[in-house]
């Protein structure tokens, strides 16, 4: 091999030869393939290119030109000052010129010197163009002269494409130099241009200045990822190629994060544009967006190899280069020993030397460089599909979205079609208003659609996907399943496996190494090699057999990661429940057995990791035995130390590549899980119907024309149709055609339909009202109208219209308000008018509330709305609907969380005034008698989801309709009564005392509103406390005693292996015959030692992640129980998105990275304390100064880099959670946002967020390339200075040379290994300090022995309370003064107040929700010494917003199964339930019918309902109902009370209720304002007091009459 090499270096003679050759005109053929002409003939290619580039871009092929050539050069934009070159661009380009000049000078000098044709050539190629070959004269006009000039003095036109010229030449003619001169001194020969002496040398220096340098060291032309938005550039598209290489654009970064801890997000470099989500949503969703594409239910997979094709194919580049680099090390070990065995036929061993050094800094700028392409399409990766799950969720239906099982997923081909994009399109829905054409859909359209592959797709649905209801209260959400927790999971879980194992073609690239070790082991060790090749060979199904296991493991462990975090999101969002009903214990004890049903497939998939690298172990062994057998004892060769550690060099590097592989397989197996998760999730779903078909929302299903009937096209219009909330089998209309029918669904589905025969139409410009028992169906008409619900028609003629033309507004019932400012929350994305919005302020009676309120309508209201009471929530969320331009508003039963005197406020001056005159407003409402004087039109609904009778209220509601005139009359005489001379409307809005306005109002202190707390970030080094934490939970002395043994028997044993291999070789020199060296005996031992090493290691790793499962329970364990004994204030100021981010990427961390990362640490300490003895025992001391100097060097970078990287990855964490909280938020409101078109807003909102985590993650992963490439090149340094000691300055026999090569290598290497690790694992341990930031929160008392109630009690409801005040934090105002009354077991009250008067404050003051002075006597004992859990467990709340949980009814009630099922329906019943019984047909409920997540799908009014039935089962002593029947009609209600009274004949019953008739019959009335106590007596006594707020509550009612009747009056 060394002689074939060798006779391929050109020879002194050959040298002398051709230069003698060229001073004969017989050579002149010879002289033209001279390479020094090579350039020559490049610039007449150059000449001819540039000649094109001044004609094509004038003509038709400038569109194809463009592809080859950059022409941004005349947009507009890049004109400007911030897009100008960098000084050191003119500076370079100055320099190259004068080098050029230099050039020509010495060519110059040499042709006066010698003469030679050749000199005179190159001089040409210097002065002259190259169609004048021979010089002489002008020499001013030379090519690369004037090539180098025009960058400095052309425009951009010319310059940037010369300066790349001029680059290429002199690149060429450098390299050809480098042969020349250098690479004979390699085999003891001379410089070719010996002749030409110091000016040949002085040549030399110049072209490797401009050849190298120059083109190294100027910056590069921005070229803009959208020519027709640029913007500024970043450093890394302007930096220079040696820059790119060394990533030494970033050291400004690095050294500003080092010198703040503090880094915020906006010091971090600006995003590219073309990693801006933006641009990537515009450039990639034509790929990987299935709707977009139209190909649904294509390779995921497939549609990212090919948007990312072009990174895909630098990084095979890239890898092939890195490839061949890495075996740099065994050859140049290979050369080095035989030279000192003698073999002198070969280059010089210095070569070698250099090679060792330089060859790791190579294979770093590869290995550095495809990591840096590979993260960037990682980080690239998540911004795509987060945005893509995201828009997705927007315009799905998402119970048809998430498929439970594989099976589910799949369709037919029409089926694929039928979710087509539209060819037609409108435009994309306003934020504020909806515009759009409208939503017309007919049974003509229905079956136009179907046949022309563009309706709704009818892809099956599993039967547990749906769950139908009479009303689909609330916002989508999965039925059946917590869809939003699987589309978090989705977003935070498998785009952490993503990281993992997104590097597709790793694998491949790992293979092709593989195979050329198989090469270079051939050349080494002969045929042999393949020996051990079949070897290996035969052990290839093994692995296969493992990855197939690791892939089925990684499924049931990404279901069972569902499952815990689907948990944790619906048991958050119903958090303040469970700790009100004490049920923290039994949820903490559910959460545990989830996540030990995670715990359990993560322990086997970590034992069959370890399997797998035992396999990576033997493996190799088994290869490396069977190959030296047959060198040895069939082949009978002698294993030499040459051969023997190259050997040994080439084997590693087999070793690492199979344990590469075996790594790279199941993370790239996970990764493939995960994608094709994401890729089912966004080929299923049907298309929600929309005006869109255009822009990011395109592909929605056209909802018809209604061009076809121009009378409806503005008509709010349903006519002969049957809609549900599943698709439901329809029977044929006449024309033979029906609705596809999905298969029959699990009989635990409610059917519910709504029927509308004939035509039901809405009156335009006038407000309609939609009345009707609880549950027969009134919130489903509107979201009929909305298109959430499944249109079935059952005649031609069918149809439904709502025209969006001018716009829609919804207000839905249960309150859906943003974590923005009250402001932000009303304008929704409108244009601010002040005076628009102080009218609606004005209307909607929240004049008084935004006045409590320290920043006004700037207040933050919190995650859900916290910092606000629920008539607050309602009227801020009516507010916003009215404050649109909408034409047509649907408001749902939004006066049902209203006092009397707020509701009477809102019915008289919104909805009966100017702002809504001319908007066809519909009103789903209980309170007809309130806002019957103000509507034209009323639909009345049954029970059975089919129209009553509409109509004028008159002709529907009967006797109410007759005193329609009276009261119209009334309220304009006292609309009258508060207009002022000037004829301006001077009515006071009603008071608003909120209680939580006026806490927030002396808690905050500022006026910026904020009630959320930003995130902490810790500043500098993981703290010993987090890592502490980590390390206690693992084990005891015991347990770090045998890992860390383990660990080292490994290593002790693998150098032992390396030198029994050098003194095997050495046995070859002390014996005659090789055939007495005891080869049998040498390999056995050989074996026998390794094999040892790797089952101690084995069993130490597997003892380790024993223990990392276990610190990960309890960890787990610590934080939920953390998070659930929490103050209810702290649940106010930190969003679920937080809480959820700790409970998913947070825990996988430590579940995985942070586990592995430690183990590897604890491998790399005892590798290097092992190999410093080892080294010591060899090289000798000498060998320290280097290692000191590297290691010196080495702690300095790494303690820059982990300062930096720290707050880096801090931020990188820090925001995520904005984006996934912002997804939660939409999907929590996904109707609303549907309703008001407002998606184009939520999507440019979560590109913001998403352009921020890319921001911090780009950062985060280039620094990682910064730390990379530094201490690669110390590690290169480092092992050439040794090797260059140990071979000229140490008399050392060739086996201790190789041993000590080896050695130090790996010395070196893991070293700087340590140290990168070291500060990966602080960086990783951010989780644990967000862990343990959970773990330091403000908790509620714990449950003391002293704090327990006798067994006996509570043995009544006597309540005593005295002098009660309450807070909502310890440093805020008091909510509640000084409150007292006493109620005896049995009594009953009545509270009453005005919206924010601290009714609800009440109740959490009772459980000691909140902070409270005073006392509380329940049953004789003071609660303030009772615990928490047995307090709240006898006292029980109905809150007006019941939660209920995904699951049965059953479950609902009886969560922890403590009751039959008997019990259970009695409940049902006693609460009001009247459809209860043992099958669900027609809309029938029983103990098995599904809840959604939430109780989304059960209307708001049944929910309540539920709630008390809750409460019965419970039987507490004392029961609060806090506006428990609001949502229920006025029939139902009264049934409701006179149960109650017998269910709860024992208990004391407090009710906070808006509805008077609710409380007549208590036995006393208490009377708050602004949290004070203004009455308190029983009704008649305050009826009969003159001046009584309360009577004037009641004599404002319009039940006037009876109210006095209950009170017995």
């Amino acid at each position: 091999m060394s002689n074939q090499f060798a006779l391929s270096l050109p020879s002194t003679s050959s040298s002398s030869f051709l230069v003698s050759s060229f001073n004969t005109t017989a050579s002149t053929k010879s002289l033209f393939l001279d390479a020094r002409t090579f350039p020559l003939y490049f610039s007449i290619l150059s000449l001819t290119l540039l000649l094109l580039h001044s004609i094509l871009p004038s003509t038709p092929l400038r569109k194809y030109y463009a592809y080859i050539v950059d022409l941004s050069y005349d947009i507009p934009q890049l004109q400007s000052e911030e897009y100008k070159d960098p000084p050191s661009w003119n500076v370079l380009q100055a320099l190259r010129l004068i080098a050029t000049f230099g050039l020509v000078g010495i060519q110059g000098a040499l042709v006066v010197k010698g003469g030679r044709v050749i000199d005179i050539l190159l001089l040409a190629f210097f002065v002259r163009p190259p169609f004048f070959p021979l010089p002489l004269t002008n020499p001013q006009q030379g090519y690369t002269a004037v090539l180098s000039l025009i960058p400095l003095l052309s425009t951009p036109r010319y310059k940037y494409l010369t300066s790349s010229h001029t680059s290429f030449l002199h690149l060429l003619t450098a390299s050809i130099y480098l042969i020349r001169d250098l690479a004979p001194l390699a085999a003891d020969g001379q410089s070719m241009d010996e002749r030409d002496g110091a000016l040949g040398w002085g040549r030399f220096g110049l072209v490797i200045f401009v050849g190298f340098l120059v083109p190294g060291c100027l910056p590069r032309k921005y070229e803009p990822a959208d020519p027709e938005n640029p913007i500024p550039p970043t450093a890394s598209q302007t930096s220079s190629y040696l820059s790119l290489a060394s990533f030494s654009y970033l050291d400004s970064t690095i050294l500003t994060a080092y010198r703040s801890p503090s880094l915020t997000i906006e010091e971090l470099p600006s995003l590219s544009d073309d990693d801006r989500a933006e641009y990537l949503e515009k450039s990639a969703f034509g790929t990987l967006d299935p709707v977009r594409s139209g190909k649904r239910h294509w390779s995921f997979l497939f549609a990212v190899f090919l948007y990312f094709k072009k990174q895909y194919a630098i990084m095979s580049l890239l890898s092939i280069i890195e490839a061949i680099n890495e075996f740099a090390g065994p050859i140049a070990t290979n050369r080095i020993l035989a030279y000192l065995e003698g073999d002198r036929e070969i280059l010089k061993p210095w070569i070698w030397i250099l090679w060792l050094g330089a060859g790791p800094i190579l294979s770093s700028v590869c290995q550095q460089t495809y990591l840096y392409f590979s993260c960037k399409v990682l980080v690239r990766v998540e911004g795509i599909i987060t945005q893509l799950v995201f828009i997705h969720s927007l315009r799905v239906r998402l119970n048809t979205a998430i498929k439970p099982s594989p099976s589910s997923t799949s369709t037919s081909a029409a089926n694929s079609k039928a979710v087509s994009p539209s060819a037609s399109g409108t435009a994309t829905p306003a934020l504020a208003a909806g515009t759009g054409g409208g939503d017309t859909v007919s049974l003509a359209d229905t079956e136009a659609t179907l046949a022309t592959g563009q309706g709704i797709s009818n892809a099956p649905e599993p039967a547990s996907t749906i769950i139908s209801a009479a009303e689909g209260k609330g916002e989508e959400k999965d039925k059946g399943t917590d869809q939003i927790g699987k589309i978090n999971n989705m977003i935070s879980t498998d785009l952490k496996n993503l990281q993992q194992g997104l590097d597709w073609m790793e694998p491949l690239f790992v293979s092709f190494r593989i195979i050329i070790c198989v090469i270079f082991l051939y050349l080494i060790l002969g045929w042999s090699a393949f020996v051990g090749l079949g070897v290996f060979v035969c052990m290839i199904p093994v692995p296969g057999l493992l990855a197939r296991w690791m892939m089925r493991l990684q499924e049931v462990k990404m279901k069972k990661s569902d499952a815990r975090i689907a948990a944790i999101n619906q048991i958050m969002n119903v958090l303040r429940m469970i700790k009100i009903f004490a049920w923290e214990s039994k949820v903490d004890k559910y959460l545990y057995d989830k996540r030990e049903d995670e715990l359990k497939y993560i322990l086997r998939t970590q034992w069959l990791n370890i399997g797998s690298w035992m396999l990576n172990s033997i493996f190799p062994l088994m290869t490396m035995i069977s190959t030296f057998a047959t060198y040895t004892l069939i082949m009978k060769k002698e294993l030499t130390a040459s051969t023997i550690y190259s050997a040994i060099g080439v084997f590693n590097i087999f070793e690492n590549n199979l344990f590469n592989l075996f790594y790279l397989l199941p993370a790239v197996l996970r990764a493939k899980v995960s994608l094709d998760r994401v890729g089912d999730f966004v080929n299923n779903g049907e298309l929600f119907s929309a005006s869109s078909t255009t822009g990011p929302f395109a592909g929605l299903v056209a909802t018809g024309d209604s061009e076809e009937d121009p009378s409806i096209k503005d008509q709010v219009l349903i006519r002969d149709a049957v809609f549900s909330w599943d698709k439901q089998p329809s029977s044929s209309s006449a024309s033979g055609s029906s609705t596809p029918a999905t298969p029959s669904s699990s009989n635990k589905k409610r059917n519910f339909r709504l029927t509308i025969d004939g035509d039901l139409s809405f009156k335009s410009s006038s407000l309609n009202l939609i009345i009707g028992p609880t549950g027969s169906g009134k919130t489903s008409l509107l979201m009929a109208l909305l298109g959430e619900m499944y249109f079935q028609p059952t005649l031609p003629t069918s149809l439904y219209n709502l025209p969006r033309g001018g716009g829609v507004a919804y207000a839905a019932q249960e309150t859906w308000v943003l974590n923005e400012t009250i402001r932000d929350n009303i304008l929704f994305g409108a244009v601010y008018d002040k005076e628009r919005f102080d009218k609606v302020i004005y209307q909607t009676a929240l004049t008084r509330d935004l006045t409590l309120f320290e920043a006004g309508e700037m207040t933050e209201v919190g995650e859900k709305g916290i910092t606000l009471s629920g008539g607050q929530k309602a009227r801020i969320t009516l507010a916003r609907a009215v404050y649109s331009s909408a034409q047509i508003l649907l408001l749902d039963d939004v006066l049902s969380a209203l006092d009397v005197h707020t509701a009477r406020w809102v019915a008289q001056k919104c909805l009966g005034g100017d702002l809504l005159k001319g908007r066809t407003t519909v009103l789903v409402t209980h309170n007809v008698g309130l806002v019957a004087p103000y509507a034209d039109f009323v639909v009345s609904l049954g029970t059975d989801g089919r129209v009553l009778g509409s109509g004028s209220v008159l002709e529907v509601c009967g006797d109410l309709g007759r005193d329609e005139r009276e009261t119209k009359k009334d309220v304009k005489a006292e609309e009258a009564k508060v207009v002022d001379a000037n004829g301006k409307d001077v009515t006071p809005p009603p008071e608003a005392e909120g209680e939580v306005a006026a806490e927030v109002e002396a808690a905050e202190g500022e006026k910026d509103g904020k009630l959320i707390v930003a995130e902490e970030m810790a500043f500098g080094h993981v703290s010993w406390g987090a890592m502490k934490m980590w390390l206690v939970e693992l084990g005891g002395p015991l347990f770090f005693i045998i890992c860390i043994g383990g660990v080292f028997l490994e290593n002790i044993t693998s150098i032992t292996a390396k030198w029994f291999l050098g003194y095997w070789s050495s046995q070859y020199q002390i014996v005659d015959d090789p055939a007495d060296v005891p080869v049998p005996r040498y390999l056995g031992t050989y074996a026998g030692i390794l094999l040892f090493g790797s089952v101690c290691a084995g069993l130490a790793h597997a003892y380790w992640v024993w223990g990392s499962v276990r610190a990960s329970r309890t960890l787990h364990e610590r934080l939920i129980r953390s998070i659930l004994t929490s103050t209810f204030r702290w649940l106010d100021t930190v969003p679920i998105s937080r809480v959820l981010s700790r409970c998913s990427q947070d825990c996988q961390t430590i579940d995985g990275q942070l586990s592995n990362m430690m183990v590897g640490l604890m491998y790399m300490t005892a590798g290097l304390t092992c190999i410093f003895f080892a080294v010591i025992t060899q090289a000798g001391p000498i060998a320290l100064i280097p290692a000191t100097i590297v290691v010196v060097a080495g702690l300095l970078i790494g303690q820059v880099y982990i300062a930096a990287q720290l707050p880096i990855k801090r931020n990188m964490s820090n925001s995520r959670s904005p984006v996934l909280s912002h997804v939660g938020a939409a999907l929590n409101g996904l109707i609303s946002i549907r309703a008001y078109g407002a998606q184009e807003a939520f999507r440019k909102e979560s590109i913001k967020r998403i352009d921020n985590y890319t921001r911090a993650a780009r950062t985060y992963w280039n620094v990682n390339r910064w730390i990379g490439f530094r201490m690669d090149t110390l590690g290169g340094i480092f092992t050439g200075v040794i090797a260059a000691y140990v071979v000229y300055w140490r008399n050392l026999s060739s086996g201790n040379v190789g041993f000590t090569l080896v050695l130090m290598t790996g010395f070196s290497f893991q070293l700087l290994m340590w140290i990168r690790m070291y500060n990966e694992i602080e960086v990783q341990g951010n989780s644990l300090e967000r862990i343990q930031d959970f773990l330091k929160i403000d908790h509620e008392p714990p449950t003391t022995e002293d704090g327990k109630p006798p067994a006996y009690w509570p043995a009544s409801g006597e309540l005593i309370v005295k002098d009660l005040s309450a807070r909502y934090s310890a440093d805020g105002p008091e909510v509640l003064k000084n409150i007292n009354f006493h109620l005896k077991s049995g009594e009953r009250m009545g509270i009453v107040g005005r919206t924010g008067a601290g009714k609800s404050t009440v109740a959490l003051a009772l459980l000691r929700a909140i902070p409270t002075t005073g006392s509380v006597i329940y049953d004789s004992l003071d609660a303030s010494k009772i615990n928490l859990h047995a307090l709240r467990s006898n006292i029980t709340v109905i809150p007006q917003h019941p939660e209920l949980l995904s699951g049965t009814l059953r479950e609902n009630l009886d969560p922890f199964q403590e009751h039959d099922d008997a019990v259970l329906n009695d409940a049902l019943r006693a609460a009001g339930f009247v459809t209860v019984g043992e099958d669900e047909e027609e809309g029938g409920i029983t103990l098995d019918t599904e809840v959604a997540s939430g109780g989304s799908n059960f209307s708001q009014g049944q929910r309540q309902i539920v709630a008390i039935a809750r409460a019965i089962l419970r039987r507490s002593k004392v029961v609060i109902l806090d506006e428990a029947t609001a949502a229920i009609d006025y029939e139902t209600d009264h049934a409701i009370q006179e149960s109650l009274r017998t269910e709860f004949k024992d208990a004391t019953v407090i009710t906070v209720a808006h509805r008077l008739q609710t409380i007549m019959a208590s036995d006393k009335i208490m009377v708050l304002d602004a949290g004070e106590t203004k009455e308190l007596d029983s009704p008649k006594a305050l009826l009969q007091r003159e001046g009584s707020f309360f009577k004037g509550l009641v004599d404002e009612s319009s039940d006037r009459d009876k109210l006095y009747k209950a009170a017995g009056l």
